[in-house]
């Protein structure tokens, strides 16, 4: 069983083109023999990206980034089972916790319930009461008692030469 629920058969049973590609980078890990055969065993071509091109692959890198700054990130698992577990609870937090700029900034459960555009118009409504509020604040500063020149201000004396 591979990972994602899908079985050796299954892969097998896809015609050639149709199979998943697996593209690499150029670490050591990727390279080693035991990847090597998962892919020739499976009859997944694997592709390596260019040496030293983040780049070429940049939803990986962002899914990456994500992973290592998501709260409780370890740094690094001591065994298949502590990794397991720990993507186990960052799945559950990144679809129900997480707010993704991509989607309003709202979570994929909220979007997935149809809560999104109720949440984005709640926030617009805030925004604008706020900014409402906020200029009526500045307007009352504005229009406040002022001093004038004959309100017990001195004057500075001017010299004529």
């Amino acid at each position: 069983m591979l990972a994602g629920g899908l079985t050796d058969q299954s892969i097998l049973d896809l015609p050639e083109d149709q199979r998943p590609e697996v593209i690499n980078d150029r670490g050591r890990q990727m390279k080693a023999k035991p990847i090597q055969r998962l892919c020739e065993d499976h009859g997944m071509p694997q592709l390596f990206a260019r040496p030293r091109t983040p780049n070429d692959n940049p939803f990986i890198e962002a899914a990456f980034s994500t992973v290592k700054r998501a709260p409780e990130h370890p740094g690094r698992f001591l065994d298949d089972d502590q990794a397991i577990a720990y993507f186990k609870g960052y799945f559950a937090w990144y679809d129900t916790e997480h707010y993704h700029s991509g989607i309003d900034g709202v979570t994929p459960q909220q979007a997935h319930d149809g809560q999104r555009q109720i949440i984005v118009d709640q926030r617009r409504t805030k925004k604008l009461a706020q900014r409402r509020r906020r200029r009526e604040a500045n307007q009352k500063q504005k229009t406040g008692p002022r001093k004038t020149n004959n309100q017990n201000i001195t004057m500075p004396a001017f010299r004529v030469a």
